[in-house]
């Protein structure tokens, strides 16, 4: 997206300004039968940021077997074709602010006194951050995978917060 392009001397790569894969520790001693959101792959969209936390499920259902993340995360799909398609999203209103789903997602939570979620969002869903990454999948055709690293290096610029917040707000105006 042209809007977000900024003259920028910081760059910095995202595991600078995000956590990858947070811990499910941080779910510890929630009780079992708690409804938590759960989001299957072909609830994300492709080129956009919002999606529908359409299921529900209990924690113990889903806590062994699923991608763990929470609100305001960055869902990334790392395997193919999804992560060509540009699958891609930040959870929102989730049921009890908690959700699981594909083991195929990279999830991303941004640093919030760093960076917005969706400033990193808007730059891992541009064709220059999908195409560099065809060249770091791994694995045999129609089982590739981006390769973790290519994200976490990744560099984006940081302007300060009040200049992401004002490019982003444009982008939402434009959206609209």
């Amino acid at each position: 997206i042209p809007s977000i392009s900024c003259i920028c001397d910081k760059y910095m790569a995202l595991d600078e300004v995000a956590i990858f894969r947070p811990s499910k520790d941080e779910i510890r001693g929630i009780s079992g039968d708690t409804l938590v959101s759960f989001v299957p792959m072909a609830d994300i969209n492709a080129f956009n940021v919002a999606f529908d936390a359409k299921e529900e499920r209990k924690i113990e259902d889903v806590i062994s077997g699923f991608t763990f993340f929470k609100d305001n995360d960055i869902l990334l799909a790392k395997i193919t074709p999804c992560f060509e398609n540009g699958k891609a999203g930040i959870a929102r209103n989730l049921k009890n602010g908690i959700g699981f789903g594909s083991t195929e997602y990279i999830v991303i939570r941004a640093k919030d006194e760093i960076v917005y979620p969706e400033w990193i969002f808007y730059h891992i869903n541009t064709f220059e951050f999908i195409n560099g990454g065809k060249t770091f999948m791994t694995g045999t055709a129609g089982q590739r995978r981006i390769d973790i690293n290519y994200v976490k290096k990744y560099r984006i610029p940081i302007p300060s917060l009040k200049k992401q917040k004002e490019l982003l707000d444009q982008i939402k105006y434009e959206q609209s």
